[in-house]
């Protein structure tokens, strides 16, 4: 490499800046980092797009479903509206540990891990987990308290509400409520970019098709079926 990304024999990019060489191109005689690891060009055709959104997605709702129909069918489950909200709470504490780490890597996780991956190295994710850890580490003592001082509690707000009144509650609906529309809204659309990187799919469309699966099998078994 030479020109304006020449920095040395090994790496070829500007001195000083993080990334390897297949990072950077010359544009117009100044070293231009690339604003996508793929250049632009997604790496599986469009089909496959649609194939992986739709396929998944079928076949994740007709698994779970089934799941929830043999456990009501032959183990006897009653899916009553506590049940359905709680999962009989009946999770135990193996399960709700991988929950928990499975749902707090959301989109930003992924996706931000592995920006700063493209742009530190090893690094950026390594220490991007590091500090990120600190949060699970707190909500496992709380929920240590939670459970001993509020067995029956169904959500957070329910719990605000008997220590703390009305008027708190109705603060922490609100913002519990708007906390969910973003972080919906924020798994959507960063697995639709995804899939568009990789494969051109329209993302408005995968955005629509990307919840469809875990809705399906949400409605049929409440909260044990997102465990499942």
């Amino acid at each position: 490499m030479s020109g304006a990304c020449y920095a040395n024999e090994w790496l070829g990019v500007p001195a000083g800046q993080p990334g390897v060489k297949d990072y950077y191109s010359d544009v117009g005689g100044v070293c231009t980092k690339s604003a996508s690891f793929f250049g632009g060009v997604p790496v599986l055709p469009e089909s496959a797009g649609y194939g992986i959104v739709l396929g998944f997605g079928i076949f994740f709702s007709i698994f779970t479903t089934t799941l929830v129909y043999l456990d009501q069918r032959y183990v006897g489950t009653n899916v009553s509206s506590e049940f359905f909200n709680t999962a009989g709470r009946t999770v135990k504490t193996g399960l709700t540990a991988a929950v928990i780490v499975s749902q707090w890597t959301w989109a930003a996780t992924l996706l931000q891990s592995s920006n700063v991956a493209f742009q530190y190295g090893v690094s950026g994710p390594f220490w991007y987990a590091a500090g990120a850890t600190i949060q699970v580490l707190l909500f496992g003592i709380l929920a240590i308290q939670v459970k001993r001082y509020a067995p029956t509690a169904h959500t957070v707000c329910e719990i605000i509400d008997a220590r703390w009144g009305t008027t708190a509650h109705k603060v922490y609906i609100y913002f519990c409520f708007l906390t969910n529309i973003i972080v919906t809204a924020m798994l959507i659309l960063g697995g639709a970019a995804t899939v568009n990187a990789l494969t051109g799919m329209n993302k408005a469309v995968a955005g629509f098709l990307i919840p469809l699966g875990v809705v399906s099998y949400t409605m049929a078994g409440g909260l044990k079926a997102t465990f499942m």
